[in-house]
């Protein structure tokens, strides 16, 4: 027997109500019409009548406002089957919480029905799986790909503000013999203390990273090229107080190399890195 129009619209709104993402009905300036029962609970409405004439935009973190502003704009157009957008909420509790608003092929004059869901999970995972990606496990310090990454960044930050660059490469004397000497697990310790070192003997806006085996690289931003002595005097003074307080059977003793780069000279990562390696060799053949 076939079902009768009124029955099926019953039975599609009851759907609608009880789906597990959010759903709700907005005109391009972000007026609400509608919202289902999971809408109302991510949004933190009372119920669903409380929807009604309310805005998205004072949920959504100010930040991201304009994101969902250029997405309220789009969703009206023939494309608007493609269109979506990952925004924060502003949040109605202290937590960060990110949704997806995917626009749905059901629209009108009056505007369109999206689709909203929590993705504040996903969005976390894919924090983690990048931070992994760019970060040594060991020492907690940037890879060599995040290195790369984030020192290409900043270099062209500072080449427009015409500031000063210093580039250290850091080699731990002798690491082979304490390996072989003390084993690999008081290897991996000096490691993991000299990372601890490099961290507090320069500022948080300087790059460090882990660049493989028992070097080190740091880009010291904003740093004159006068301080280069300065800043590996420091550091190397507190690697020795570091092997004091720790009571090692040794003194962690490193050698550095330094190259630099000029305002606006125009020196490419990589051979700021080279530079530095050559110095450092140099260093440890004298």
């Amino acid at each position: 027997m076939p079902m009768r129009g009124d029955s099926l619209a019953a039975k599609c709104k009851a759907l609608v109500e009880n789906l597990p993402d959010g759903v709700c009905f907005s005109d391009t300036q972000g007026s609400l019409f509608y919202g289902n029962r999971s809408f109302a609970t991510l949004f933190c409405f009372k119920n669903t009548e409380e929807i009604k004439n309310a805005s998205l935009l004072p949920f959504i973190h100010e930040d991201d406002r304009s994101s969902l502003e250029d997405f309220l704009g789009r969703m009206m157009h023939p494309e608007f089957g493609k269109t979506v957008v990952q925004v924060r909420m502003a949040g109605c509790d202290s937590h960060q919480q990110w949704i997806e608003l995917r626009a749905v092929n059901t629209i009108t004059e009056e505007g369109a029905f999206l689709v909203v869901r929590d993705i504040t999970s996903y969005k976390a995972m894919q924090e983690d799986l990048l931070f992994q990606a760019l970060t040594d496990e060991l020492t907690g310090l940037y890879n060599r790909r995040g290195f790369k990454i984030m020192a290409e960044q900043e270099l062209r930050h500072c080449q427009r503000l015409n500031t000063e660059v210093i580039m250290l490469s850091i080699d731990i004397d002798a690491f082979k013999v304490i390996n072989d000497t003390f084993g690999h697990g008081e290897g991996d310790r000096v490691l993991r203390l000299v990372a601890k070192t490099l961290r507090s003997s320069f500022r948080s806006t300087d790059i460090i990273a882990r660049w493989g085996g028992d070097e080190f690289l740091v880009l010291a931003l904003d740093a004159p090229i006068g301080t280069i002595d300065i800043l590996t005097d420091r550091f190397k003074q507190s690697l020795v107080e570091i092997s004091r307080t720790n009571a090692l059977p040794f003194t962690i003793e490193v050698t550095v190399g330094c190259s630099s780069r000029e305002g606006k000279t125009l020196m490419a990562l990589e051979q700021m890195v080279q530079h530095a390696d050559r110095a450092m060799y140099a260093n440890k053949r004298r």
